[in-house]
Order: C-alpha cells, then sequence, then structure tokens
C-alpha cells in the first residue's frame, strides 16, 4: 500500500511540474502573439484575426492551469483571520465547512465544463478552427485536479493538520 502511495505522490509531482511547464509555455507563447498582434495593428496597420483568438483561449488555459498550481498551495484568495481567530477546534470547523463548499462548487463547474465539452466537440472556431470542445475540456480537467486538492487538504484537517 506505502508503494502505490509512493507511485502516487510521484505521478502528481510529475503532473505538477508538468502544469508548470506548460504554463510557462503557454504564458510565453501568449506574449508574443499579444505583443507581435499590437505591433502589427499600431505599426503596420495590419492585425492577425487568428492571434485575437488565440490569445482568448491561452488566457483561459493560462487562468485555470495556474488556478491548479495556485490551488496546490494554498494562497487563492483567503480570508483566514476568523480561522485565526477562533480557538482551534472552531477554526478547523470553519475551514471543513469552507472546504466543503469549495468540493460542491468545484463539482457543479466540474459538471458544467463536462457538458460544455460534449455539446461543443463539433464547434469549431472561426480563425483557428479548433473545436471548442478541445477548448473546454481544460475546465474539467483542472477543476477535477483542483477538487482532489481540496478533499486531501479536508482530510488533512480532519485529521489534525492544518
Amino acid at each position: 500500500m506505502e508503494n502505490m502511495v509512493n507511485w502516487g505522490g510521484l505521478a502528481y509531482d510529475f503532473l505538477l511540474k508538468l502544469l508548470k511547464w506548460i504554463l510557462v509555455g503557454l504564458t510565453a507563447f501568449l506574449i508574443v502573439i499579444v505583443f507581435f498582434n499590437v505591433v502589427g495593428r499600431y505599426v503596420f496597420n495590419f492585425s492577425l484575426a487568428w492571434a485575437e483568438e488565440a490569445s482568448r483561449f491561452l488566457f483561459i488555459w493560462t487562468i485555470l492551469i495556474g488556478s491548479v498550481l495556485t490551488n496546490e498551495k494554498y494562497e487563492h484568495m483567503n480570508l483566514d483571520i476568523l480561522v485565526h481567530v477562533l480557538p482551534a477546534r472552531m477554526g478547523a470547523a470553519v475551514q471543513v465547512f469552507a472546504q466543503l463548499v469549495i468540493i460542491v462548487v468545484l463539482g457543479l463547474i466540474i459538471r458544467g465544463g463536462v457538458i460544455a465539452t460534449v455539446e461543443n466537440i463539433a464547434w469549431e472556431s472561426p480563425a483557428l478552427e479548433i473545436p471548442y470542445g478541445l477548448i473546454y475540456s481544460i475546465v474539467p480537467f483542472c477543476c477535477s485536479i483542483m477538487l482532489i486538492q481540496t478533499v486531501m487538504r479536508l482530510v488533512r484537517i480532519l485529521g489534525g493538520r492544518r
């Protein structure tokens, strides 16, 4: 059993490292596309239609991948002053409640993301001709990872570790 946990931990660590590199690559590509499109528009009076579409898609993906990495370190905006002011048991209860709310919300987002992905898999974007379902698939993928992270955080809180 312990060996399976180690493999799970190694796979998870690999996934996070892979997501970090994907995020770096997507962000760099986004910056280059936007920069050259702005230069093209204002210097050469020419803009690329695909660049605006690609930058929108890349922005969505960078936000969601960044959310996974931020959630891993528990660095999302958080009003944890209440947790620190309350006695330890009450603070833990507030944390448990917050994690349960997050789990429910992520479950709803995953459900909606799967529906959007399936319903739009055949509909292609005008300029890049990429199926919108492929673009939308990042929502259930990243939210599923955040759901697992949140469940693991809840287990740690219930185990007495903050």
